[in-house]
């Protein structure tokens, strides 16, 4: 899980210290011109998402890099109905899905961020 915050310029990705050693990764900033969107569609299940960087255990724990034919993909998450979905431009991942904290909203994260995005 992550603690995602809407930031002055971009949103805060921040990693458990367990999930960092599972992705393989530490914390995010995304700046908002880099965001084409934001969703809180669950994430679909399947077992093989791409060469990985990190841990992939279908069911228990999806962290860390995966490099896919669409590009790569940063994932941090268990439970996939609490995920948020960023796409990105301009940025090493074409997309970033993070489980946020149980004390968090999804769907309040992702219209904060909305807002904050500029019509393109």
């Amino acid at each position: 899980m992550a603690t995602v915050s809407v930031e002055e310029s971009a949103v805060a990705v921040r990693l458990s210290l367990g999930d960092e050693i599972l992705a393989l990764h530490g914390s995010l900033h995304i700046p908002f011109s880099h965001i084409r969107s934001v969703s809180t569609d669950p994430v679909p299940e399947t077992w093989y998402r791409g060469m990985k960087f990190g841990t992939n255990l279908p069911g228990v724990k999806t962290a860390g890099t995966f490099i896919t034919g669409d590009g790569m993909i940063f994932y941090d998450f268990h439970d996939p109905s609490r995920c948020l979905t960023f796409n990105l431009s301009h940025e090493r991942y074409q997309q970033v899905v993070v489980e946020v904290d149980h004390d968090q909203d999804p769907k309040a994260l992702a219209a904060a961020v909305r807002q904050r995005l500029t019509p393109a």
